[in-house]
Formats: C-alpha cells, structure tokens, sequence
C-alpha cells in the first residue's frame, strides 16, 4: 500500500509532480480521491465500515466506496476501479453520477475530492481487507446518526455528508 504513486496537485487542482503515498500523507499535500454512495431502489444507501488494516480511520464508517486517485489516472476511472476492488462491482463509467466536487482541506486529509452516486440493486461481495462490513441505511438515518454520533464516521464523511444530501437532491431524476 506505501508503494502507491499519487498525483501531487496545486490549490487550481493540477498536477504539480508525483509522490508516494507515505510522502503525501506525511507532508500533507495535495492529492485526489473519490468517494461513491451506492444506492438501492429501496432508496436505502449503502455504507461501510473500515476495516482494521486501514492506516487512517480504522472502524469508522464512511462512504460505499473511496480511494485514492493514482497518478495519471481520471477521477472517473478511479471511480470504477474502487467500485471493483472495495465492493466487487463492475460498473461503467457512465452509470456513476457525479454530485459534487470538493476542495482540499483539512478534513478530507487534503484531497480534491469528486462524489459519485451508483444505483446498483445485484449483491455485492465486498473487500474483506478493505471493509469490515457494508450496511443498508435511510439518507435520514445517516443524517441523525452523524448528528447524534459524529464520532462513528470518518472525518472526511462528516465533512462531506451535507453537500452529498444536497447532490443527492440536486439529482434525484437522473439516477436509473
């Protein structure tokens, strides 16, 4: 996982060089990531737990699926490809919807982030490395959860959960 290669990025979000995953984590540079929220046609949305392995945030919950940007990858790529590795589902580009884009700070661990959503109803056969554990919740009880227990999420989910309402507002007719 150290061995990792990232895109080292300005504040206009452009690659600026290359660095490992330990150097931009230890010198707090920018760098990019996305993050998908599955959702079911119960209009249940799907979250994960962390798993113990995670250097940043074990057990926390978070969003279905997130990594990291590699170097000379596309957010959207990127996108598909964690949607593989952390959950088993080959999707395509374009069934994923982006909703927001956020800028680096210190809640996200200094990632340019885009936000996907993906309507997916199959079963999924999660990363047990990766996730310690996918569950179904209503976008009202992750609300008051975060509200009531802010402490159970990642630092980036709590940041980012408002706006990932909003988006989800803002593109209710465009998912399948």
């Amino acid at each position: 996982m150290n061995d990792e290669v990232f895109d080292v990025v300005n504040l206009k979000d452009q690659v600026v060089r290359q660095a490992s995953r330990r150097e931009v984590h230890n010198d707090h540079l920018f760098h990019r990531a996305v993050h998908i929220l599955v959702t079911r046609s119960s209009s249940q949305w799907i979250l994960q737990k962390r798993s113990a392995s995670k250097d940043l945030e074990p057990f926390l919950w978070t969003s279905s699926c997130s990594g990291h940007v590699d170097s000379g990858e596309s957010y959207i790529n990127a996108a598909v490809r964690e949607c593989k590795e952390e959950l088993g589902i080959i999707t395509e580009n374009k069934s994923l919807i982006e909703i927001f884009r956020s800028s680096p700070c210190i809640e996200t661990g200094n990632e340019f982030i885009r936000f996907y959503l993906l309507k997916y109803d199959k079963s999924i056969r999660h990363n047990s490395e990766e996730i310690l554990q996918l569950k179904e919740f209503s976008i009202r009880e992750i609300e008051k959860s975060t509200r009531i227990f802010p402490n159970i999420f990642t630092n980036s989910f709590i940041h980012l959960f408002p706006y990932v309402q909003k988006g989800i507002l803002l593109n209710e007719g465009c998912l399948p």
